[in-house]
């Protein structure tokens, strides 16, 4: 009978065949092979997931190494996380079958595993992995690109609200640079306040901010002259210059705080501290 351990090693093996069963991982696959590998931790230090996804041996020659019923189910659960990320595909739904079958798992306990989310945390097992760390910058990026887009709608509804007379449309610029501020904010702190930006970042950032600007009454006067032959579309100008400057700005200060000149290793401990944190 295998030891924990190997049975350990096996699963994690079954999640990586998974993992690469369509070619090269996509990076929610990739995300989600590393949260599925928490079930097994700790793990050996050299069994980083460039070690698992390079392993070539037949997924049947693990699954012989796994005995335990909790390991199987484990296996199961992070199996089937895996394929969902990306939409479960005929390869994997004839895989994860194969799974039931030499796991012997009764459908009622397939469903139930299924619906168990993985809120895997990245462990030392990855510290050193350079794969998760560029995962870990992929998902940073489109988390702050959905982020940015999250003020701009804020920023459009600013404008769409229904108010008219003296002094609203400053009330609603100085809300709308509220936003923009808090913006920047939040976007620093989640790249870890990084410093050593060179005069080019910084000049580069500011006419990042002036093309906002730019774009956002380009935005405004096309929103305009199309309500001249498209009736209330100019009811919508206002909101459409809002939503294109908070945009814009966005995108300017995600690119200043990750064009420092070299890697800021403080801000890179404060922005992934799972994949910084020194080994044991």
């Amino acid at each position: 009978m295998s030891s924990p351990n190997h049975e350990k090693l096996a699963g994690a093996e079954v999640l990586a065949a998974m993992t690469k069963l369509n070619g090269d991982p996509t990076p929610q696959e990739f995300e989600a092979f590393l949260a599925a590998l928490s079930l097994f931790h700790p793990l050996p230090a050299e069994f980083t997931p460039e070690r698992l996804l390079s392993d070539t041996h037949p997924v049947d020659s693990w699954l012989d190494q796994i005995h335990t019923p909790a390991m199987q189910q484990q296996v199961y659960r992070g199996a089937y996380a895996i394929a969902r990320a990306k939409g479960i595909n005929r390869a994997e739904t004839d895989l994860l079958a194969h799974l039931r079958d030499r796991f012997q798992i009764m459908p009622e306990m397939a469903q139930a595993l299924a619906r168990q989310p993985i809120w895997g945390s990245r462990s030392t097992l990855v510290t050193n992995s350079a794969l998760a760390g560029m995962a870990a910058l992929i998902g940073r990026e489109g988390e702050i690109r959905r982020l940015i887009f999250d003020y701009c709608l804020g920023a459009a509804i600013v404008g769409l609200v229904p108010l008219r007379g003296g002094g609203t449309l400053e009330i609603k610029f100085l809300v709308v640079l509220v936003l923009i501020l808090h913006m920047i904010w939040t976007i620093r702190n989640r790249w870890g306040k990084p410093r050593g930006q060179d005069a080019l970042a910084v000049l580069g950032n500011i006419f990042g901010f002036i093309a906002a600007v730019v774009v956002g009454f380009l935005a405004w006067a096309t929103m305009i002259g199309l309500g001249v032959v498209i009736p209330y579309v100019g009811a919508f100008a206002t909101a459409a210059a809002f939503a294109s400057i908070t945009w814009m700005a966005g995108q300017s200060t995600n690119q200043f705080y990750t064009s420092a000149k070299r890697p800021d290793a403080i801000a890179l401990q404060r922005a992934f501290p799972d994949l910084t944190q020194p080994d044991p």
